[in-house]
C-alpha cells in the first residue's frame, strides 16, 4: 500500500468548535440571553416585593448586573463569588461543565459528548417573597422558559438534566441548580 494512502489518527480532522473549545463563548452567550429578560433583571435589580411591577430597566442598569466594579453586580461567570455578600441581593452564576463521552446503549461514543449548562440562583432569605410568589422560583421558571429547547449551544436542543436545592453561606442564600444538558461534537 503506497504512503500517501496511509493516514494516522493525528491526521483525522477534529471540528474546531467543539464544546470544550466554546465555552468562554458559551457562558457570555447564556449571560446576554439572561439579560434579554426583563423580568429576570427586574428580580435580581430590585430587592422589594413589587419587583416585577417596577419599570423595566435602562442597559445601563442591565450592565451593572454583570459589572464588576458595579456594587449591583448579580450575574457571574462563575459558580462562586469572590466575595462575601453582605447585602441583601439576588444572584445567578453560570457554568459549562462535566462533559463526557455520550453513551447510549452501554456504547460510548468517540465523536460526541454529552454535558451540562449550570445555573446557580441565590437569593438572600429575606428577598425571597415577592407579591407574585418566591423570587427564586421566578428566577428558575424564567431561565428555564429561555434554556428548555433552546438550539444556541450544541446539537440539537438542549433539555433538561437535573434540578437540586442550593443553599450557601450558613443559609443566608436559598435557591436552585439548575443543569440543561448538551450533546455536542468531542
Amino acid at each position: 500500500m503506497p504512503a500517501e494512502n496511509i493516514t494516522s489518527d493525528r491526521e483525522v480532522s477534529i471540528p474546531r468548535n467543539t464544546s470544550i473549545r466554546r465555552i468562554t463563548e458559551w457562558k457570555q452567550k447564556m449571560i446576554a440571553m439572561i439579560l434579554e429578560d426583563d423580568d429576570i433583571t427586574r428580580l435580581l435589580y430590585y430587592n422589594s416585593p413589587d419587583a416585577l411591577s417596577r419599570p423595566k430597566l435602562t442597559d445601563d442598569q442591565k450592565y451593572e448586573l454583570t459589572d464588576k466594579g458595579s456594587g449591583k453586580r448579580c450575574i457571574y461567570p462563575t459558580r462562586y463569588r469572590e466575595d462575601v455578600i453582605m447585602d441583601q441581593m439576588s444572584f445567578i452564576g453560570v457554568s459549562v461543565a462535566n462533559f463526557i463521552p455520550q453513551e447510549s446503549w452501554r456504547q460510548f461514543s468517540q465523536r460526541y459528548s454529552m454535558g451540562y449548562l449550570y445555573f446557580y440562583i441565590l437569593v438572600d432569605t429575606a428577598i425571597m417573597d415577592v407579591e407574585e410568589g418566591q423570587r427564586q422560583d421566578l428566577l428558575l421558571q424564567k431561565i428555564y422558559d429561555i434554556f428548555q429547547g433552546s438550539k444556541e449551544f450544541g446539537m440539537g436542543e438542549i433539555k433538561e438534566g437535573n434540578l437540586t436545592e442550593l443553599w450557601d453561606q450558613n443559609n443566608k442564600f436559598g435557591g436552585w441548580t439548575l443543569m440543561i444538558k448538551v450533546i455536542d461534537l468531542m
